[in-house]
């Protein structure tokens, strides 16, 4: 991690920094060299007025002397001195050093107050300011000029702010290192998580309250694992319930065919042992052909062979299919089937109606009853199975349509395998309708089944 990301981070951002400073930096002292003329000029005249009348007060005998003293003094200022034919006798802080025009020097010693600029050798320089003042010291005229030492300001500049950049960037780089293991701490704690999650381990826990990327990254991972916690758990469910009902008939089919095989087996209890084995085959194909029926609907190239439905009737024929197993436990079924057409699926809307009436007259005690009703309406249609079985819990209710799920309750005392209702809800999704479920337990189930009278899918031919 520290050699990936977290490199990574610091380095791209100390890299912007650095770059952005000394960008800024190069751009600062651009500006500076070109804005200092027009910001020393008002200086200057003041500094050389007030240095004339300096030196008209001093002797001319000491005025070499006094300018490299000045020049010390004032260190941001270089002055030159001419006297009255226009001769150099003083210049600081290089001595015998001539710049300025002769044609200056004659206007300012002709008592005008002159300012102008210097060409510098370097063209992409700015010009120097300078000012030039006369003043008289005992009846002799004389021009002073003044102009910024601009080299030693510059250099002052630069020294000043490469001091300020180094703290810049010394500062800024630990505080960076701090930020950066600020940010990455999330990161490392949900690739941790996600490596736990990969190895199976779902009980993560992301102390990570940011509401930011990463706060909404954390809480899907959350989410994630939270939702392969369920999957895992309906994963073991599904291999624990196929493995009984597999184990179960296998158990008996291999039983009596031990038995079958003792040649003094009396031909009634020989018929008998093969009934049972037909029925346990019977059993095993049943649901192997519910688990290729629920791959099947949940493929993408499931055939919906759409045509008109007459509901009522289909409804009838499914009632009367179950007639046997319904009058053997002496139930009572009350149907209300007004005329309706839906646009359907035949045989897999027919399952539909089969496993749920099989279901309620399986979880219904004997001297029951089941109720069927169908409503119409402008656009949808509803069916109604009603028991007075066993009921539900409030747990069952949420989780009975899931895949592979079934309660404990039923798989000891009722059998199946759990797949009727997850088949019952794929088919209705697949028409685009909705199923729900109420009841309490022991006052009975009411399973609503909701379907469009056109058909919300494209149908496949």
């Amino acid at each position: 991690m520290i050699r990936s990301f977290y490199f990574r981070l610091v380095v791209i951002v100390l890299l912007v920094v650095w770059f952005s400073i000394a960008l800024s930096s190069f751009t600062t002292s651009k500006l500076f060299r070109f804005n200092m003329s027009d910001r020393f000029e008002e200086r200057l005249r003041s500094s050389a007025q007030t240095t004339a009348s300096l030196l008209q007060s001093v002797g001319p005998s000491k005025l070499d002397e006094v300018v490299p003293t000045l020049s010390k003094l004032i260190p941001m200022h270089e002055y030159e001195l001419y006297e009255a034919d226009g001769q150099l006798i003083a210049s600081a802080p290089e001595a015998g050093r001539r710049l300025i025009p002769l044609e200056a020097v004659s206007r300012v010693l002709e008592g005008e107050a002159y300012t102008g600029h210097l060409e510098r050798e370097n063209k992409d320089e700015p010009p120097l300011p300078y000012t030039g003042f006369p003043f008289i010291a005992e009846g002799e005229k004389y021009a002073l000029f003044v102009y910024p030492d601009t080299k030693r300001q510059i250099r002052d500049f630069e020294n000043l702010r490469n001091q300020i950049l180094i703290n810049v960037l010394v500062i800024g780089s630990i505080l960076i290192v701090i930020a950066s293991r600020y940010l990455v701490r999330p990161v490392k704690k949900i690739t941790e998580a996600t490596h736990r999650i990969a190895k199976g381990d779902f009980d993560v826990s992301l102390d990570i309250r940011q509401k930011d990327e990463l706060g909404s990254l954390a809480e899907s991972i959350r989410h994630m694992a939270g939702e392969l916690k369920k999957m895992e758990e309906m994963r073991q469910t599904f291999v624990s319930n196929v493995s009984h009902d597999i184990q179960t008939p296998l158990t008996s089919i291999r039983g009596f065919s031990k038995l079958l095989q003792n040649d003094a087996l009396p031909p009634e209890e020989r018929l008998s042992y093969l009934k049972i084995i037909e029925q346990e085959s019977e059993r095993l194909s049943r649901l192997s052909e519910n688990l290729l029926k629920l791959a099947s609907l949940e493929s993408e190239n499931y055939p919906f062979h759409s045509v008109p439905v007459k509901l009522d009737e289909q409804l009838r024929r499914a009632a009367v299919a179950c007639e046997p197993l319904w009058s053997a436990k002496g139930l009572e079924l009350r149907l209300d089937l007004p005329k309706a057409v839906v646009v359907a699926d035949e045989d897999s809307l027919n399952q539909v109606w089969s496993n749920l009436l099989h279901n309620s007259i399986k979880f219904t005690p004997e001297g029951g009853r089941i109720d069927i009703s169908l409503t119409t309406g402008p656009e949808l249609v509803k069916v109604k199975i009603s028991d007075t079985g066993i009921g539900l819990s409030r747990q069952d209710r949420e989780r009975m349509f899931e895949r592979f799920f079934k309660a404990d309750a039923s798989r000891s005392e009722h059998g199946g395998s759990g797949l009727g209702l997850a088949i019952v809800r794929e088919i209705v999704d697949l028409h685009g309708g909705a199923i729900d479920a109420q009841g309490e337990p022991g006052e009975g189930t009411t399973i609503t089944v909701t379907l469009p009278l056109q058909p919300a899918l494209k149908p496949v031919p």
